[in-house]
């Protein structure tokens, strides 16, 4: 294989793989602000429900979705052994343009905020 050709198949590698912002899918994002670890992180809307890694006090974790609907999204999460799964809110579309941020606060309540990237 010569440098062109494996440039070409890391590149196609790459971008099949879901790079943050090659993505075909609308991204979301959880940070938690909470002062404490959150495990047990399944973020879920119509058509998607995924797992996530354990977040650390001022960490975050992004993951592409894909819903098949237009849809809201849940959070729910373990925190100092209590498990929380407040009410879906936010929004979302089965579009690669939508960001999803959803924030966990101190008191370990969600807010999720949806914006459209051009």
């Amino acid at each position: 294989m010569n440098a062109s050709s494996l440039a070409c198949f890391c590149l196609s590698l790459l971008l099949v793989s879901g790079v943050p912002g090659c993505s075909r899918h609308p991204q979301v994002t959880v940070r938690n602000n909470s002062g404490v670890t959150i495990t047990n992180v399944v973020i879920s809307g119509q058509g998607f429900s995924e797992k996530l890694r354990d977040i650390v006090s001022g960490g975050s974790e992004r993951t592409a979705v894909r819903p098949t609907a237009d849809s809201g999204l849940r959070l729910a999460f373990e925190a100092n052994g209590t498990r929380y799964s407040p009410p879906e809110n936010g929004y979302l579309e089965a579009s690669p343009h939508y960001r999803v941020t959803a924030t966990v606060a101190a008191d370990l309540s969600v807010k999720v905020e949806s914006s459209i990237k051009p």
